[in-house]
């Protein structure tokens, strides 16, 4: 009977998710907006069809690292590290602001330090597929507002999985001021840890063990996935190794899809295990985390916690949009552009709701903050397209007018040099012919 509720929970699960999924994006919505209400709609907040048990629970943590662990394949650190000064600056602003927002609020509201830093990190983040996503559909992807604003939500998610994993320090939540021997500990461990990273990473360097060799040998194999299998073997392996270092787990599924990407395998073998990986996550596990997060979604609680959702959704787009413009114009966008940046920095999604799954989960954060911060994730992802549309398209307006206005010079500027090069020519011509009647050259 176990095996059969699970399947038919499964079949349910996914049905529901991918009619839903693409009814949003049909409407140019991201497709975990309508997964994320199909569980809300199956779950105990409507229908009451489904609720979260064990067997939930498990698939819900392996979707988690799978997600992290593509989100992390997806990034590119040589783009980070060539990323310019406004990407820089715009994920460092864009980070800051609504961290320290979100955790003044939270304490005002008489929530607990690790509570008020968690919602803050939650606040702070900006998601890579819902920013590219949106870029993609107003066509900017590759412009210069595009490329920002995609490498500072780079910069900005590994800022907040450094953050994440320091707020891990206290896994209950119960504490109410910092144990400096806990602290001092746990440092030496992320320490440890990250610098056990680096080394890898060194060794890698320094014994070339990068796409040059790599994809040759693996060329070679008879097995026509046994790439995808190295693949996730490496990545379970850090992320056990973060775990054990008590450490999240998706802490070290992130950075192993960062270590392990294209430099590693090469363009060709990163793109087949990267499509098979995204199949597998964005086919199968997304649908049922989101599914996931909407049965454990309480609407009551967000009822009866309204001003508290209120105040934090305001904090969470206001602060983002003031941050991003800060940094924009600082680095002399103009006000509608860095007003657009301002808003595309607000869609967080995916990651931020697969680290507030795992907040609930330790216990960090109680069902109704839960259910507030899922409800910020949801809404924002909603909003980002709709409130950066406008500042968007006044942006594209002015520069489709600055390119008129610059061919309309050029015309003029080649019709002036076509006119004096006509000139100049016929002055040639009765030059010469005047110094022929003559029989002398004249100055």
């Amino acid at each position: 009977m176990q095996i059969e509720h699970l399947l038919l929970t499964l079949v349910l699960s996914l049905a529901v998710a991918r009619i839903l999924g693409e009814l949003f994006r049909r409407m140019k919505q991201p497709s975990l907006v309508g997964e994320l209400l199909a569980g809300v709609i199956l779950g105990p907040s409507l229908l009451a069809i489904l609720s979260p048990d064990d067997s939930m629970t498990i698939l819900a943590n392996v979707a988690v690292f799978f997600l992290i662990f593509m989100a992390g394949l997806e990034l590119n650190l040589s783009e980070i590290r060539k990323s310019t000064k406004p990407a820089f600056l715009l994920a460092i602003v864009g980070f800051t602001i609504p961290f320290v927002s979100g955790y003044y609020t939270s304490l005002f509201f008489g929530l607990g330090q690790i509570q008020s830093l968690f919602v803050g990190l939650l606040l702070s983040i900006t998601a890579i597929p819902v920013s590219s996503m949106i870029l993609m559909e107003f066509g900017i992807l590759k412009s210069k507002i595009g490329t920002t604003v995609i490498t500072a939500a780079l910069i900005n998610d590994i800022m907040a999985m450094i953050v994440f994993s320091l707020i891990l320090i206290y896994p209950t939540g119960t504490q109410t001021s910092f144990d400096y021997y806990e602290v001092g500990l746990m440092g030496a461990k992320i320490t440890i840890f990250f610098a056990v990273l680096a080394a890898v990473v060194f060794v890698m360097k320094k014994t070339n063990i990068t796409s040059q060799r790599v994809e040759p040998l693996v060329e070679k194999l008879k097995t026509k996935e046994a790439s995808v299998g190295i693949l996730l073997s490496l990545g379970i392996s850090i992320a056990l190794f973060a775990h054990y270092f008590n450490l999240h787990f998706i802490i070290g599924a992130f950075f192993a899809g960062l270590i392990f990407g294209s430099k590693f395998w090469g363009e060709k073998i990163h793109n087949h295990n990267s499509k098979l990986i995204s199949g597998i996550t964005f086919g199968f596990f997304a649908p049922l985390f989101f599914v996931f997060i909407g049965l454990e979604f309480d609407l009551m609680s967000l009822t009866n916690s309204a001003p508290l959702f209120l105040a934090l959704f305001f904090v969470a787009v206001a602060s983002k949009i003031v941050g991003g413009f800060l940094a924009a114009r600082i680095t002399r966008f103009s006000n509608h552009e860095s007003v657009a940046i301002g808003c595309l920095m607000n869609g967080r999604g995916m990651v931020e709701m697969a680290i507030a799954s795992i907040g609930y989960s330790l216990g960090l954060i109680d069902t109704t903050l839960f259910s507030v911060v899922i409800a910020i994730g949801f809404l924002t992802t909603i909003i980002t397209p709709v409130i950066a549309k406008p500042f968007i398209y006044k942006t594209i307006s002015k520069r489709v007018q600055d390119s008129e206005i610059k061919q309309m010079s050029e015309s003029k500027r080649n019709f002036l040099s076509h006119h004096i090069t006509y000139r100049k020519f016929h002055d040639l011509i009765d030059k010469t012919y005047f110094e022929k009647f003559l029989g002398h050259k004249t100055n």
